[in-house]
C-alpha cells in the first residue's frame, strides 16, 4: 500500500512523539522510588531506592570484646548507685527485606551478648523499627521516627515523652552517605528535627567545639555531612544541661552517631544528660572528664559498632 508524504511525516511525528514521551516518563520515574543497583566493591547496594551497606558476616570476636568492653567500664566506673541498660541499634540492613544479600545474624549477635554481659539489663528495640524508619540515602534513623524508641527507654528509667511536645522544623534537600552511589537526580530527601521549649534553652558543652553551645547546628545542613545538624556531630565527650529542669536527674549514653539524633528527644526528662563516645577517647581518660555517682547509664550501639567494636578504645 502507497502511503502518501504527508501522511507519512505524520506517523513519523507522532512515532517521535511517542518515543519522547517514553523517555521523559521513563526519566521521571528513574527516582530513589524506583533505583535498584548491584552490591559494588564498597558493599553498597539498592533495593527500591533504599541504598544500603553490607556488614556481614558477623564477627563474633568482636561482639564478645564488646561484652568485655562494656562489662570492664561497668566494673570500673560504675556502682550499684547507677542503673545500667543496653540496647543495640539495628543495622538498616536487618530490615532489607526484598534482596537475596547474606545479611548479618543480628539476633545471634544479641544472643550472644546477653550471654556474656553482666549486671545489665538489655533493652530491645527491633520491634519498634522498620526500614522506613531509616534515610533512604544515609544509614541512620530519622530522628521523628524514633519516639517510640525513646519511650522504650522511658519505661526503663521512667519518662514518657510525645510527639505532640515537639515542633517539627524540616530540610528538603538532605542527602546522605550514599548519595554520591546515585546516578539519577533525587540525590535528596528530607530530614526533620524536632524542637521543643527544653531543647531550643537548652546548653550544649561540646569537648571539641566549645564555641557552639546548641543542640542544633543548622548549619551542618549546608555542609559534607547534614546529619551532623544533630548535636554537632562526632565528638569525644558531650554534656547538654537543662536549666528548665529541676529533677536533678542525669543520663549518661555510652554511645555512636545514632545517639546524636536521640538524645535531644530526651533532654525535657533530665537535668543532664553526657554523651561519651569512646572510638574518639581512651576510656581509661574518662575520669578527667566525669565522675560516676548516681546517674543513669546506658550503653547504645549501632550493629556496625559491635562488630567492629576494636575502634571502641
Amino acid at each position: 500500500m502507497k502511503i502518501n508524504k504527508k501522511l507519512a511525516i505524520i506517523i513519523g511525528t507522532a512515532i517521535i512523539l511517542l518515543v519522547g514521551m517514553s523517555f521523559i516518563l521513563s526519566r521521571n520515574n528513574n527516582s530513589l522510588e524506583t533505583d535498584d543497583m548491584e552490591m559494588n566493591s564498597d558493599g553498597i547496594y539498592a533495593v527500591d531506592g533504599n541504598y544500603f551497606k553490607s556488614i556481614y558476616p558477623l564477627n563474633e570476636k568482636s561482639v564478645l570484646r564488646a561484652a568485655t568492653y562494656m562489662n570492664n567500664l561497668q566494673e570500673k566506673y560504675l556502682s550499684s548507685n547507677n542503673k545500667v541498660y543496653y540496647a543495640i541499634i539495628p543495622d538498616k540492613t536487618y530490615y532489607d527485606t526484598s534482596s537475596s544479600y547474606d545479611k548479618l545474624d543480628y539476633d545471634k549477635m544479641i544472643s550472644t551478648l546477653n550471654q556474656s554481659i553482666d549486671n545489665m539489663e538489655y533493652i530491645i528495640l527491633k520491634d519498634l523499627l522498620s526500614l522506613d524508619d531509616y534515610y533512604k540515602t544515609d544509614n541512620h534513623w530519622k530522628q521523628q521516627n524514633t519516639i517510640d524508641v525513646a519511650n522504650r527507654i522511658g519505661e526503663k528509667l521512667g519518662f514518657e515523652i510525645s510527639a505532640d511536645d515537639f515542633t517539627i522544623n524540616s530540610y528538603t534537600e538532605f542527602g546522605g552517605m550514599y548519595a554520591k552511589y546515585i546516578t539519577n537526580s533525587e540525590k535528596t530527601e528530607e530530614l526533620q528535627y524536632l524542637v521543643n521549649d527544653h531543647i531550643k534553652n537548652a546548653t550544649v558543652e561540646n569537648y571539641q567545639k566549645k564555641d557552639f553551645t546548641s543542640v542544633y547546628d543548622v548549619n551542618s545542613l549546608k555542609g559534607d555531612v547534614p546529619y551532623d545538624i544533630y548535636l554537632s556531630g562526632a565528638t569525644p565527650f558531650l554534656t547538654i544541661t537543662n536549666a528548665t529542669q529541676q529533677n536533678g536527674k542525669e543520663l549518661v549514653i555510652f554511645r555512636d552517631s545514632f545517639t546524636s539524633s536521640l538524645a535531644p528527644l530526651l533532654v525535657s526528662e533530665y537535668s543532664k544528660i553526657t554523651l561519651i563516645d569512646t572510638r574518639y577517647i581512651m576510656s581509661p581518660l574518662l575520669k578527667d572528664f566525669i565522675e560516676f555517682n548516681e546517674q543513669d547509664i546506658l550503653f547504645l550501639y549501632s550493629s556496625a559498632v559491635i562488630n567492629n567494636s576494636s575502634m571502641l578504645k
